[in-house]
């Protein structure tokens, strides 16, 4: 029992970090001590040494002798390269959303809508960094696609979201209604066309850079 109870702790250990990532609350670059985790999570250091071998396993958190374990930072070479492969998976993952979906499907999209709203309009960079990866996300797992979800769950998403590619937050609002819409409206065409305008603004930024 102890021995379950414990993997119980470390998933969750594993989670709370993912979301920190994911939020921004830990960023790229940023070296992970344990002891203040540990005091921010309420939890002793032992679950957390599991926790950031798992994250390193999902190329989240980097881990170097002597040094510790940081957030993993990503070159722009490898950000345009997940920039592209997360646009062409998005696109596929909203036009079978767009075929398949459900009206329940539509009212989760559009809570996290409303989460991402009231996130902007208060200023919230954690808030939206969130609402964001949760509508990206539930548009996959609406697309019934599971092997199309768990690979963009595993980390494609996040490495954008912690690089904060929400470039435009008031562009962005308009382009989720505008892609919701066309999704209950049964349009896969335009619904991909949407899409690859949102997810193309990261990639080309990059490509500017080099």
């Amino acid at each position: 029992m102890f021995r379950i109870e414990a993997e119980a702790l470390g998933q969750k250990v594993h989670r709370a970090l993912r979301n920190m990532i994911i939020n921004g609350e830990l960023k790229p670059g940023q070296k992970l001590y344990q002891d203040d985790l540990a005091a921010r999570l309420g939890i002793s250091r032992t679950p957390l040494v599991s926790a950031f071998s798992k994250l390193e396993q999902e190329n989240l958190v980097i881990t170097q002798p002597r040094r510790g374990a940081y957030v993993k930072q990503y070159t722009d070479k490898e950000l345009l390269d997940i920039c592209n492969i997360r646009a062409s998976l998005e696109s596929l993952g909203v036009r079978e959303a767009a075929a398949v979906s459900k009206p329940e499907d539509w009212a989760l999209l559009e809570t996290h809508l409303v989460d991402f709203d009231r996130a902007v309009e208060n200023n919230d960079e954690y808030g939206y960094k969130q609402a964001d990866y949760n509508f990206h996300m539930e548009i996959l797992r609406c697309s019934g696609n599971k092997f199309l979800y768990d690979m963009l769950h595993s980390f494609i998403i996040i490495v954008i979201n912690m690089n904060d590619f929400v470039i435009d937050k008031e562009l962005s609002r308009v382009e989720y209604y505008k892609i919701l819409d066309a999704i209950k409206n049964r349009n896969s065409e335009l619904a991909e066309l949407l899409m690859d305008r949102h997810t193309e603004r990261p990639c080309q930024l990059l490509k500017n850079k080099q």
